[in-house]
């Protein structure tokens, strides 16, 4: 299962049964799988803790509008801000580095921090308390279902169709799922129509994503390593879907950038196929892209992103082209070490 130890349960129990204030939050555009662990997490804390006058809250700057399907059918909420009020605990869930998310890193010395993922380990780890971090988990929410299990805890319909809803999501569709995961989906869907998880899963791209994605392909840019097509674009929102997109088409891997003047922002996504991403980790190619442009980044092997500041003086077009050439030779020089190697 789950590489769960008995003695980060125990300790995991402890914080959620001694602290009354805990905030659970989620990175931007928060997805299933982050708004599924966040309500499964906050459920879990207000079963342990027997107080009275408990502080629970579930934050993101952003939701995905599959999130908001998921949180109208079981009726639970996340709040929507940009720095939240931070409490005496700050959950990091489904969140890696603190570029995905708006707090005050200052107020984060205040509060004892906690991550529960499944990314790639940033520097953001060394500043929690406390971590279940396993990379080989296919979703965080298989990870808190398996942390409801060793608890002895069944949580109620609401609760597990979310994060059910998170499994799928980040396993697209069971695609990536593994034995374990199906283990923990059948001790799930008790009671529970799988068609209807489908379906909160399920929603027509609307006509600006769908614009994204043209523009994206109109302007992509093809260059070629070592017999790898690499696919460079960029869009003003939408890069994720955009560069998932352009792999589906026959990219072997693609990197599009979004700059966003008016919040002094660069995004990049990065997407590959199955078959290069066991040679080359694209997660650790976004992480050094970001560290050479200031900022933070990872994530997965198929799937990764990064943030970086956006020099507002500069010319957003040069940047774009400074950043797409940077995440090729970046791209390249890992290839070319994995080679070597």
């Amino acid at each position: 299962m789950v590489k769960l130890k008995s003695e980060d349960v125990i300790n995991l129990k402890k914080i959620l049964q001694e602290n009354r204030n805990i905030l659970f939050l989620c990175h931007h555009n928060a997805d299933p799988d982050a708004v599924g662990a966040a309500v499964a997490l906050k459920y879990l804390a207000d079963v342990l803790n027997k107080g009275e006058d408990k502080n629970l809250k579930i934050s993101a700057d952003s939701i995905s509008k599959l999130s908001k399907n998921i949180l109208e059918e079981i009726g639970e909420e996340v709040e929507i801000v940009q720095y939240p009020k931070l409490l005496d605990v700050v959950f990091f869930v489904d969140t890696s580095n603190l570029n995905q998310v708006k707090v005050s890193t200052q107020e984060l010395k205040n509060s004892i921090l906690v991550m529960i993922d499944h990314h790639k380990k940033t520097d953001l780890l060394d500043l929690c308390t406390f971590s279940i971090v396993d990379e080989g988990a296919t979703s965080t929410c298989e990870i808190v279902s398996q942390i409801f299990r060793k608890m002895g805890i069944y949580p109620p319909k609401g609760i597990r169709v979310a994060l059910l809803c998170g499994i799928l999501y980040d396993t697209k569709h069971l695609k990536l799922a593994r034995e374990e995961t199906f283990q923990i989906i059948a001790w799930l869907i008790k009671g529970i129509n799988f068609q209807r998880i489908l379906s909160l899963l399920t929603q027509e791209m609307d006509e600006s994503k769908r614009m994204a994605h043209l523009k994206a392909c109109s302007r992509m840019e093809l260059r070629e390593v070592d017999r790898y097509i690499v696919a460079l674009s960029y869009v003003s929102s939408y890069e994720a879907s955009c560069a998932k997109t352009i792999v589906s088409i026959g990219a072997d891997v693609s990197f599009v950038v979004a700059v966003r003047k008016k919040e002094g922002e660069i995004r990049v996504s990065g997407r590959c196929r199955k078959s290069l991403s066991k040679r080359i980790h694209i997660g650790e190619v976004m992480e050094e892209v970001a560290k050479r442009l200031g900022g933070e980044g990872g994530g997965h092997r198929e799937a990764a992103g990064l943030n970086a500041k956006y020099d507002k003086d500069r010319s957003k077009d040069e940047v774009i082209r400074e950043v797409l050439d940077l995440c090729y030779e970046v791209f390249k020089e890992k290839l070319q070490k994995v080679k070597s190697d």
